[in-house]
This record gives C-alpha cells, structure tokens and sequence, in this order.
C-alpha cells in the first residue's frame, strides 16, 4: 500500500517568533503526519498544504494572568473591524479557514466580564451588558459557521488536537473503528440492513437471510481475496468465513500471476479458477 505523504506546515514568519511557536514546532515535529516547513508571509498564523489542499489557521489566545483579556473577544464586542477584515480575507483567498481559540467557554465569559468592569460599568447595567456581549460572541461564530468558517476553543492540549483534527479534514476521516460490534449470528443481518439503508431493519434482513446469502463477488476474472492491498492470509479468512467467498476466490495460487501482469497472449488462454 503507497504511503500517504505528510502535510505541510509553514509558519507565519510573525508567528514563528511568538512564544507559543515553540509549542506548536514541537507538537507538529511528534506528528508524523506532518512536516515542518521553513517560516513563510503566509495570510494566517498557520498554513496547511496537502496534495493540493489548503487549510489556514488564524491563532486567538488569552493575556493576562487571572483576569484575562482576549483580542479576539474585544474585536468583536468593539467591532474594532480587525476581526472583520481577517474574515473578509479568510472568504476572497476560497480557501477554508478556522478560527483557534486557545481558550473555553468560561475564559470567553471571563473576557467580556472584564472588559465591562473595565469601562466603569457596575451593578444591573454590567449583567446586562455581559449578557449582551455574550450573544454578540454567540451570534458572530453562528455566522462564521454559516460561512463554513470554523471557530474551534481548544484550552486542553491545544496543539496536538488542533493538528489531528486538521489532519482528518485534509486526508479524511474514518469512523469505521466506532462501529458497532454485533454478535456473529447477528452480523449479516446488520451489514444487510446498512447497506440497504432506510426501509431495512435488521428483522427483515434476517428473512431476506433465511433465503440468500450476502456474499463477495469478483468484479474480474482471475480476482482473488489477497491480491487487495492490507488483506493478508489471517484477514483473508475473517472476510471469507463472514461473506461466504467461494475458496477458490480467496488466496491465488502460488504458480498465477496476477491478471494485469500476465501478457496479454497469455491472459486471453487463462482460465477463471473463480468461475
């Protein structure tokens, strides 16, 4: 099976000398998935390129120890228009971008709290504004997400999970791992019923199964089991005794080429041992 190629990663060169830089060379250097790239004028902090792929990544933290303020919040609340423009940049690239809020949602609270306090303002009026401000910061990410602009607050080991979420984005994801493990007499029944979609329960499948088989079926002559990359001998079996592959389907002889390697004189004269 071909290996799949790493992602790159390009800092922005401002980027590349904030404190932070140092965290996230180091996460992306531990990922093997991806590959550092020398710092770059990129649009955003961070710059993910794969197999002609783009993903931009604008970084929004928190200063301030115990009373934090955060730009981000306060370019909203203010609508000093920086937040504004980096969007409206983000949209004409046509490339996806997602907002990295290095914080979570009682840090955001914390934030819009202190800027009110800030301002002098006490007692009902500042409930009411913090309140305010809050719907504000609430109705600004409906809108991003609206825009296919995603805002992720990660505080827990940021990097690492800003990194494999990208990473699922740009190579996909599989959620094959989370599926249900159903007892074996019940397994055709349930692989019936997804593969039919609505309409299908598991009940009607098992009728369906009184009567026929859900089985394998070479798409080609001369087309065996373990000729597909990853399948080896042991995996082989596991899909032959669940889908009731004709044996003969299953490992190719030790003797036979495979079909595309055979010449063409040959191949016409080869006769399906599938058949």
């Amino acid at each position: 099976m071909q290996p799949i190629s790493p992602i790159l990663v390009s800092l922005d060169t401002n980027e590349a000398h904030r404190a932070r830089a140092k965290k996230i060379k180091a996460a992306i250097i531990r990922d093997d998935h991806f590959f550092l790239a020398d710092p770059a004028n990129c649009p955003f902090d961070l710059c993910f390129q794969w197999e002609g792929k783009t993903i931009n990544v604008e970084l929004k933290d928190f200063t301030g120890a115990g009373e934090p303020q955060s730009d981000y919040v306060a370019s909203i609340v203010n609508q000093s228009g920086h937040l504004y423009q980096q969007i409206l940049a983000g949209r004409e690239l046509q490339v996806p971008l997602i907002i990295v809020v290095l914080g979570d949602d009682a840090e955001i609270v914390q934030a819009i709290t202190n800027i009110v306090l800030n301002r002098g303002i006490r007692g009902q009026e500042a409930e009411d504004k913090i309140i305010e401000y809050i719907s504000m910061v609430e109705d600004f990410e409906a809108n991003c997400i609206g825009m296919n602009i995603q805002i992720w607050r990660l505080k827990i080991d940021p990097w690492r999970r800003m990194l494999r979420s990208v990473q699922k984005i740009l190579q996909g994801g599989d959620l094959t791992v989370f599926r249900p493990k159903p007892a074996v007499s019940e397994r055709q029944a349930v692989g019936l019923s997804i593969l039919c979609g609505k309409g299908l329960g598991p009940a009607r499948a098992n009728r369906i199964l009184e009567k026929f088989y859900v089985s394998l079926v070479p798409k080609k002559p001369g087309t065996y089991l373990d000729d597909c990359p990853g399948i080896g001998p042991k995996l082989a079996t596991v899909v032959r005794d669940a889908l009731f592959i004709h044996p003969a389907c299953v490992n190719r002889p030790k003797n036979s080429i495979p079909q595309k390697l055979v010449p063409k004189s040959r191949a016409i004269c080869e006769i399906d041992s599938c058949s």
